[in-house]
């Protein structure tokens, strides 16, 4: 009787509401979308300019601080009054570490279609006049030095849910972070230069004029410079999504959530 209601139990687990999965897809769809208009303005990420943005920072707080402390701050620290030093900025969209959140609390099969609808709309929606995407969209968007970078969101979904499918532990979510993005950057990578060769056969001249060095700076910028922010907003990003998670599970498994105690008392007297 015990091993009847267990398997009873198990076998409920498994059901999983429909209806509740395609509001955490839309959901999703929806925040990815969000994210793509969401833009940060950061330092770029090369050791000087990082250090030179550190010591403004470190400057300002200083003239913050009142008189008598800092001169008991330069008796401590005579190096701290540097003068400022120019620090390059640029625009950040946080797509990326988004994807990998997606993953992280949809699973691997949610986040991909999550994904996917978004990389679909993105394309389709300006048949009908919308331009869900910052740039545009529509299916002459391929063409931009972004394109793969989009499609490279879908692989980072698929990548941070399956790192995380069965244990949630710390190993895991880092693991998660780590393919969730050099999927990305990687297929989005491999689509920027397989576009500019592909050209370059094809047509026999690239797109681009020339097209060596705007390779080069596109790889800088599109995926150099955003890296190591990409990994911090992940890791950010998981380290809060242990809640989002549960109530996705619950969504899309209202049965099992909906039950009474009582018939959950019931079952494991059983």
């Amino acid at each position: 009787m015990a091993h009847l209601a267990i398997a009873g139990k198990e076998h409920g687990q498994k059901r999983q509401s429909v209806i509740g999965q395609i509001v955490v897809i839309a959901v999703g769809v929806q925040l990815l979308f969000f994210g793509s208009f969401m833009s940060l303005q950061l330092p770029v990420a090369t050791q000087k300019n990082l250090t030179a943005f550190i010591n403004n920072e470190q400057l300002a707080a200083f003239y913050l601080l009142p008189a008598h402390w800092q001169s008991r701050v330069l008796e401590h620290l005579p190096d701290v009054r540097h003068p400022r030093h120019n620090v390059r900025f640029s625009t950040y969209v946080p797509n990326i570490p988004l994807a990998v959140f997606l993953g992280y609390i949809l699973g691997s099969t949610l986040g991909l279609i999550s994904a996917a609808a978004f990389f679909a709309v993105g394309l389709l929606a300006p048949l009908w006049g919308v331009y869900p995407w910052a740039a545009g969209g529509g299916l002459e968007y391929w063409g931009q030095p972004g394109f793969g970078y989009l499609l490279g969101m879908v692989g980072a979904a698929w990548c941070s849910g399956w790192a995380t499918a069965k244990r949630r532990t710390s190993f895991r979510q880092l693991l998660a972070v780590a393919c969730g993005v050099m999927a990305a950057h990687l297929i989005g990578l491999s689509f920027l230069l397989g576009s500019c060769l592909v050209s370059l056969v094809v047509e026999g001249m690239p797109r681009f004029p020339e097209w060596r060095g705007w390779v080069f700076e596109e790889a800088r910028n599109l995926s150099w410079y955003p890296l190591l922010y990409d990994l911090i907003f992940s890791v950010a990003l998981l380290g809060i999504g242990a809640p989002f998670r549960w109530l996705v599970g619950t969504l899309t498994a209202a049965d099992i959530a909906a039950r009474p105690k009582s018939q959950q008392h019931f079952e494991e007297l059983l």
